[in-house]
């Protein structure tokens, strides 16, 4: 999104707002010296929003709260079943724009092209870290993928999504309340 005063995206961050609005705020100094702030209905932006990283602000936080430093590497399903689980209406408005394995195949899913890039963010500013394992339970049809922990990786112990299932006594397929709480219904 670039601001109606200066045309630049550089500074730009937004929120979601109930009721499908977003408030848009630039950081840089406009000619009377003050920021901007402005806010646009969801639906109008939806097809502009083609850079990732401002699509996923408002997820590095919630999805880097999921991660303890005392964690050990956590598998991505384990990553995503917290967020989820944590803050399920935020979750569920990223399905809704790009879509879930959950819901139905897409090739661009919330999890590869939302969740996938706010946690490689979150390794590039270095407040997580990362290796590659194999995928498990309902995650294994991508064969391998990334396991995230605080830094430094080393040394840490890897939990899986189905060790994980099996600690937390649920299948490590997906199940029917899975699908529910991707979709909303």
């Amino acid at each position: 999104m670039t601001c109606p005063a200066c045309f630049s995206a550089d500074d730009v961050s937004y929120q979601r707002l109930p009721d499908q609005q977003v408030a848009y705020y630039c950081a840089r100094k406009h000619e009377d010296g003050k920021p901007r702030e402005w806010v646009r209905p969801l639906d109008a932006m939806t097809g502009s929003w083609s850079a990732a990283e401002g699509v996923t602000d408002e997820l590095l936080e919630p999805i880097l709260s999921c991660v303890s430093p005392e964690d050990p590497l956590l598998e991505f399903g384990v990553v995503e079943y917290r967020f989820r689980k944590r803050y399920p209406d935020l979750f569920r408005a990223h399905v809704a724009e790009r879509g879930h394995v959950l819901v139905g195949w897409t090739q661009t899913t919330a999890s590869a092209v939302r969740f996938g890039v706010a946690l490689g963010r979150l390794a590039r500013a270095g407040d997580l870290a990362y290796v590659y394992g194999p995928a498990t339970g309902a995650w294994s049809y991508n064969g391998q993928v990334a396991y995230w922990s605080r830094p430094p990786a080393q040394g840490r112990s890897m939990l899986s999504w189905e060790q994980f299932c099996a600690a937390e006594g649920r299948p490590a397929e997906w199940t029917d309340e899975d699908r529910r709480a991707a979709s909303g219904s």
